[in-house]
């Protein structure tokens, strides 16, 4: 008899969003889609691929634990012939394997823990539930047991295993997830008392054994997580770049500018700041890029945030011994901003940075239409095609990849290359995905959600954030959605939402006129204050009067703004921003008038005008000319 069986391993976002540093949250993405990689090789036996329906990989050797780069979603369904417990009982020994493996690579040459704690709350990370159902291709059809199956799953799921619960500790606990106690010794940590020196060399002692600051508590789980380094073409990544270190990388493009005859200068002013900052530095290594990316011609390797004065102090154990050597190191970074500045003129580094989360949308109403296994397992190779092609499209623009697995990616992307690689995601989806369809005749579509966000924010934070503009993307009209959310320091956070073909190339048609200051930097302000002044809900007995009131004011300003402009340009730029008004060159169309959304309009122009600046970064070589 067969049987088709599924298994789920998690906790998924929970663990992975449970991160205080990148590195922490690329691991942990990378340490489940191996335990998933893990568990559908164990169900192949003998190498028996066929078996597997999602994912499907062309070769066993795909699924090999020496960090191919096949991610494996969470979920793995397949068709056996062997007892489910027997196959439930030898995935579950080979993901406990696997882990442990992991852990102990992780914890080799760390400093002294409370191992027996740490092992127990590595024991509990996992959830792994199975299901299975017997099929038979002749007398059942696919899709009902398959949703049988799925059925089954959801059902297992929420019966939970309760373990015993054990109350009491007064065990500090985790500074990352405050649940889980800290298994480093406390007398690792400077105690009160301790003089400055003594201070200095704990700390430096805790960074380099533990990879732990000063203030931070952290799990077996977190230690899993920072000093575990995932394996991807073979070879470990002992690093990733930093949330500053990607909004620096359109001021990096800028130092690429540099004229030859003073790179040399500001090379030795760069090398002596550095220099000096290791001398007081919790590490001498300080943070640097993965041997993945390439080296800067000025940074060489080092990771952008050491360019943001402000992340000095999360590098440095401020105290009075070694202040006055922080203030020097100050200087040493302005020095280094004061040559560039000669060079190509002030500008200083973006503090912003973009998350990008991709989902595909009726994907499971395309597997429904998939008649037998064939089909099932046909449209899995073309999932994880689009998702191998993630990574090189990611980098491409400049991004760094935490995870692309089936329809699902998430990545960090900078701000000067963000609509061009999601919109190169959004196609490569098309083509990969575009000969499938629905029982309704529709096909598969990427809807793609991004939060900018600052890079000192709070990485959880940021990352619901981009959850959040994701469910937006998917949930506007027919689904295709692109919704960027801009969460800025100082401000309200905004959205702009619209369908991909439409919002985007709008967007694209701004930026040019942003970056050449055909559209004014105060334009979107004024327009938006306009809003607030005289918006009323859509229900009021004045709100189409008012809208007609918007409309005029609005003409107003365009044409006081644009009044400098030439007049090819200015019939440029109308004819982009003139039909958002319900304008058609001179003219007022009134009869548009209550269809105005002045708000969405100014939201458009003010993420153009954060997009533009970025622009102006890379773009310096047209200003100098």
């Amino acid at each position: 008899m067969e049987y088709l069986f599924m298994v789920s391993i998690g906790p998924v976002q929970d663990f992975i969003a449970s991160a205080r540093r990148t590195g922490d949250l690329q691991f942990g993405s990378w340490l489940l889609s191996e335990l998933a990689k893990t568990a559908a090789k164990s169900i192949t036996g003998d190498n028996h691929l066929e078996r597997l329906i999602f994912p499907a990989p062309t070769s066993i050797d795909d699924l090999a634990d020496t960090g191919t780069s096949l991610n494996v979603a969470n979920k793995i369904v397949a068709l056996i012939g062997d007892s489910p417990q027997d196959v439930g009982n030898t995935v579950q020994a080979a993901i406990n394997t696997r882990l442990h493996n992991i852990q102990m690579t992780a914890y080799k040459g760390m400093g002294p823990i409370d191992d027996k704690t740490a092992n127990k709350q590595i024991n509990d990370l996992v959830e792994c539930f199975w299901v299975a159902v017997p099929y038979d291709a002749q007398t059942q059809v696919y899709v009902d047991t398959r949703h049988t199956l799925e059925a089954i799953m959801a059902a297992r799921k929420i019966t939970r295993d309760f373990p015993k619960v054990e109350w009491g500790s007064n065990k500090l606990k985790s500074s990352i997830n405050g649940q889980l106690e800290s298994v480093i010794p406390d007398r690792k940590y400077y105690q009160r008392g301790d003089s400055d020196v003594e201070r200095e060399k704990k700390s430096k002692a805790l960074y380099i054994n533990y990879e732990a600051k000063p203030a931070e508590r952290l799990s077996g789980v977190d230690l899993l997580k920072r000093r575990g380094h995932p394996v991807i073409n073979g070879a470990p990544v002992e690093s990733f770049p930093s949330t500053s270190h990607m909004a620096t990388l359109p001021f990096l493009a800028r130092l690429d500018l540099l004229p030859r005859t003073v790179l040399s200068n500001i090379q030795i002013t760069w090398d002596k700041y550095i220099s000096e900052l290791k001398k007081i530095a919790l590490s001498p290594d300080l943070e640097q890029i993965p041997y993945t990316f390439s080296p800067h011609a000025i940074l060489k390797k080092y990771d952008g945030s050491l360019l943001f004065e402000e992340r000095l102090v999360e590098l440095v154990d401020v105290t009075p011994h070694n202040k006055d050597q922080l203030h020097e190191v100050k200087k040493d970074l302005q020095a280094f901003y004061k040559d560039v500045d000669t060079a190509l003129g002030k500008a200083r580094p973006s503090p912003y940075y973009s998350i990008l989360l991709a989902d595909g949308d009726r994907i499971g109403k395309v597997i429904d239409n998939q008649k037998d296994v064939e089909g099932h397992r046909t449209l899995s190779r073309a999932l994880d095609g689009f998702a191998d092609s993630v990574r090189r499209t990611v980098e491409a623009h400049k991004g760094a990849l935490i995870y692309a697995g089936g329809d699902d990616v998430l990545a960090f992307v900078p701000l000067h290359t963000l609509i061009a690689c999601a919109s190169e995601l959004h196609q490569t989806f098309d083509k990969s995905l575009g000969s499938y369809i629905d029982a309704e005749n529709q096909k598969p579509t990427l809807s793609v959600g991004v939060a900018i966000v600052h890079h000192l924010d709070s990485l959880q934070d940021s990352l619901n954030l981009a959850r959040a503009a994701e469910k937006k993307a998917k949930g506007a009209k027919d689904k295709n959605g692109l919704a960027i959310t801009i969460s800025k320091r100082g401000g309200i956070d905004f959205s702009v939402v619209g369908q991909w073909g439409e919002i985007d190339t709008y967007i694209n048609q701004l930026v040019p006129f942003c970056v050449d200051d055909s559209i004014p930097g105060g334009m979107a302000y004024e327009l938006r204050n306009l809003a607030l002044r005289i918006a009323v809900p859509t229900g009021d007995k004045n709100f189409d009067a008012l809208q007609k009131v918007i409309q005029a004011e609005a003409k107003r300003i365009l044409e006081r703004k644009l009044a400098p402009l030439t007049e090819a340009k200015k019939t440029e730029v109308m004819a982009v921003l003139g039909p958002k008004l319900g304008i058609d060159g001179e003219k007022a169309d009134s009869s548009k008038a209550a269809a105005i959304k002045l708000e969405d309009f100014t939201k458009e122009l003010l993420l153009a005008q954060l997009l533009a600046d970025t622009q102006k970064l890379v773009n310096v070589k047209e200003q100098l000319l």
